[in-house]
């Protein structure tokens, strides 16, 4: 097997050269053949207008095709959407037009408000877990369901704490319910394996600006034939209806309004293909370094950093990590008696790029981080801790 040079990987990710980023949780630096793949589609529209758009359309659907084996699925249980809280809205609404008031779902207290808000706004109830330790064991989950619980709604990775759930025996639990089982997979996808067959999957969307290292694509979306039958799509748009026979688009006013069948009645309308193209891009190169590749890269840059951060006298480490299997790419510290956000802001101040979630700083690894990187924020935190007036009040 050939050997992978990180630092080569590292140069294709022009922000290394201004600082040190870890907020990849929050929007991952795309490398420069992803950027050159955006560049070179809105070429295109610039050059060419649309004449190249049921092109750009196929491509769009050969992605599908690609994503789809790797979690598992037939392409046509995969849509794009703008954003992961429209797809959870899809999820939502007819939810709550089959069941009125006779539904509640089980949650995560620390789930990102694109999993729970869409819930929140029609009205139905969230049973939410409470947290041991980081952790949501399984066991705990499935003792909140009652007569009126529809579906267990959880992150694959908890993005403030880092914490990864086994989606595979939560899916299985979830199954022997009855209910259905719904996925946000934004903080792990691609690099942490998803079978939606084996995990008992039957909903997930995955925002690809954060590790598809795609920039602003939109959020995939993920249903299986079984969820569509029984919640379709609640809105509709020229794109998400069956056209008459022989047409690509229905045009008759007096023809029958029928939704189709696979995710493509999620297709309400345009789509930003260009931004898809750089997604492709993205997947092709990630695919060439291996995604067995970047997970060991990931856990082991975040297990150096670990290191480096336990030389920290006020260093308190919150995210999970008695086994590999609960780790991600995600750090949630604490600096005891000092003041966090204050921190962030001193580490920016010298190039060092982390953010506050939930009250603690947030360090997220990625491929194009180096030990170089690490050092810098250990070093920066220990400048920080070490001059007065940085307390808390």
């Amino acid at each position: 097997m050939k050997e992978i040079s990180w630092e080569k990987i590292r140069k294709d990710f022009a922000v290394t050269e201004k600082m040190a980023y870890f907020q990849s949780a929050g929007m991952s630096p795309i490398p420069r053949q992803v950027y050159k793949a955006i560049r070179n589609a809105y070429k295109t529209i610039y050059e060419s207008g649309d004449i190249y758009w049921h092109t750009d359309l196929e491509k769009a659907e050969m992605l599908k095709r690609r994503i789809g084996r790797l979690i598992n699925t037939p392409a046509h249980n995969l849509a794009f959407l703008p954003n992961s809280s429209l797809a959870f809205s899809m999820i939502a609404l007819p939810m709550k037009n089959k069941w009125g008031q006779d539904l509640n779902i089980i949650s995560m207290e620390e789930e990102f408000p694109a999993t729970d808000v869409p819930f929140k706004y029609q009205d139905i109830i969230i049973q939410y877990v409470s947290p041991e330790s980081g952790r949501y064991p399984v066991e705990k989950i499935m003792e909140k369901v009652d007569q009126g619980t529809r579906a267990v709604v959880c992150s694959h990775v908890q993005y403030a704490s880092g914490y990864r759930q086994n989606l595979e025996e939560l899916g299985k639990a979830v199954k022997e319910k009855g209910l259905k089982f719904i996925v946000n997979a934004t903080q792990g996808f691609p690099f942490f394996p998803i079978d939606v067959k084996k995990m008992n999957i039957d909903a997930m969307a995955i925002s690809l600006h954060k590790w598809g290292l795609a920039g602003h694509t939109g959020s995939l979306f993920f249903t299986t034939d079984e969820f569509r039958r029984e919640y379709p799509a609640p809105l509709a748009g020229w794109l998400s209806v069956v056209p008459e026979e022989g047409e690509y688009i229905l045009t008759g006013k007096e023809a029958p309004l029928s939704i189709q069948p696979n995710a493509m009645q999620y297709n309400f309308g345009t789509m930003n293909l260009q931004n898809i193209a750089g997604l492709e891009r993205a997947m092709r190169y990630m695919e060439k370094i291996g995604f067995e590749n970047i997970r060991k890269r990931i856990l082991e840059l975040t297990n150096q950093t670990v290191a480096g951060l336990n030389q920290i006298q006020e260093m308190e480490i919150h995210s999970p990590r008695q086994t590999p299997e609960e780790q991600s790419a995600i750090l949630s510290i604490n600096l005891a008696g000092k003041n966090n956000q204050e921190c962030v802001t001193f580490l920016e101040n010298h190039g060092v790029i982390t953010t506050i979630r939930d009250q603690k700083i947030r360090i997220s690894l990625n491929i194009f981080n180096n030990q170089e990187d690490i050092d810098r924020l250990v070093e920066g935190i220990k400048e920080f801790c070490e001059q007065p007036g940085t307390e808390t009040l």
